[in-house]
Formats: structure tokens, C-alpha cells, sequence
């Protein structure tokens, strides 16, 4: 095993125990606590190692398949970010101070707005709609980057401005939904491309060894009749 794969395995396994120590911790709040001070914290840092989890693993994924480094890189060291500024905030009531706020808004946003892209970034679309997939990440990007600016200086009755989000929104979810939908295209297509190249093969009967070239499908040997049955595809 290699160096690589044994960290991508130590980093599962720490993720996987991570989520079910959450997971078992939020279901104890839920059952025997108060729902107190306390209690809302347990569970704010539950649902903050869930995320960051999440998006992690969705950028690491992206990272191992060599797609786009520019997002994925970014959207990993997004996910530590949050991580080590959300669970201080939690416990110290950093959230209170608006600067503090308004900056773990936006690092969660752009964390999950990476994960998404980065998510996107492994489908395999063929080349003349590639575009889909740069419009997809565009939109994604603006809209975090409209909402954090509105986050930031909390503009006040600019119709404009919603009008503006409404419609990036739309073309976010539009391109993204594309994205999967035609990698699954593409690759239909692949094998309806394989299907008509690969129409001949060469072969040679394991019964009495006569080489010869014959249709894909069902092939009878010219000297022992042996049938055989040949069926090409990708891998």
C-alpha cells in the first residue's frame, strides 16, 4: 500500500469515527438533555464537524481525481478554516461580535459553494459541452460571492439586488443539475461508439486452435463447430 493510499485511509477512518462520535453525541442531547446553554452548543459543534466532513471529503475526492486543483485546494483549506474558527465561536459566543459572524457566514458559504463545484468537477463531460461545467462553477461562485457582499454591507431595500440573486440562483441550480445529466449522456454515447467500432474480432478457438477473424456475436469455428459467443464493451 502506499504512502498516498494510507493517508487517504487514515483520513476516512478519522472522518467515519468522527461523524458517528457526533452523531452518538447528538442523539444523547436529544434524549436525556435539557436543550440548555450547553446542549445548543453540543449540538451546533456536531452539526459543524458534520459539514466540515462533508465538504471536506467532497474536495478530497476531487483533489485524488486530479480535477481542478484551483477549487479543490482552496475548498480544503476552506473546510480547516471553518472547522478551527466555528468550534472556538461556538463555545466562546464569538458569534456575537458582528465582525466574527458575518465572517464565519461567508467561510461557510464559499466552503460549501467549493464542495459543490468540486463535486461537479468529477463528472467527465465530453468536449463540446465542457462549457456547461465553467458555467456551472461561474454561477456557483457569483453567488457566493453577491450573497457574501451582502452579507458584508447588509444593503437595505435594493430590490435589484434579490432580483440579481434570484436569477444567479437559478442558473446555479440549472447548470448543476446539467452537469450530471449529461456526463451520464456522454457515456452512453461511449458505449453506443464502442458498440459499432469493435465489429470484428480476431480469435482462436481453445478447442483446435484455428486462428481466424469473425463478427462480434455469436461465432462457430470453421473446423470443430465449436460455438462461441463474443461480446465486446468498455471497461
Amino acid at each position: 500500500m502506499t504512502h498516498g493510499m494510507s493517508l487517504k485511509r487514515v483520513l476516512l477512518q478519522t472522518v467515519v469515527g468522527t461523524l458517528v462520535l457526533a452523531a452518538l453525541v447528538g442523539i444523547y442531547v436529544f434524549l436525556f438533555g435539557d436543550f440548555g446553554e450547553t446542549e445548543a452548543k453540543i449540538l451546533g459543534t456536531t452539526l459543524t464537524i458534520s459539514a466540515f466532513s462533508l465538504t471536506s471529503l467532497a474536495c478530497a475526492a476531487a483533489h485524488e481525481q486530479r480535477r481542478h486543483p484551483l477549487l479543490s485546494i482552496p475548498g480544503l483549506g476552506l473546510a480547516v478554516v471553518w472547522l478551527l474558527l466555528y468550534i472556538p465561536a461556538i463555545w466562546a459566543e464569538w458569534f456575537d461580535t458582528e465582525a466574527v459572524g458575518k465572517t464565519m457566514a461567508i467561510v461557510g458559504l464559499f466552503s460549501f459553494s467549493l464542495a459543490q463545484a468540486c463535486l461537479l468537477s468529477l463528472a467527465t463531460l465530453q468536449r463540446h459541452v465542457a462549457w456547461v461545467f465553467y458555467a456551472a462553477v461561474t454561477a456557483i461562485l457569483l453567488l457566493a460571492t453577491i450573497i457574501s457582499g451582502i452579507i458584508v454591507f447588509d444593503p437595505h431595500d435594493e430590490e435589484w439586488i434579490m432580483r440579481t440573486v434570484g436569477v444567479v440562483a437559478i442558473l446555479d441550480g440549472c447548470f448543476s443539475l446539467c452537469v450530471p445529466i449529461l456526463h451520464k449522456l456522454g457515456g452512453q454515447h461511449t458505449v453506443s461508439q464502442t458498440a459499432v467500432v469493435y465489429q470484428q474480432i480476431e480469435l482462436v478457438c481453445p478447442r483446435c486452435g484455428d486462428r481466424g477473424t469473425s463478427a462480434v456475436g455469436e461465432i462457430a469455428c470453421r473446423k470443430c463447430s465449436l460455438t462461441i459467443r463474443v461480446q465486446v464493451g468498455e471497461g
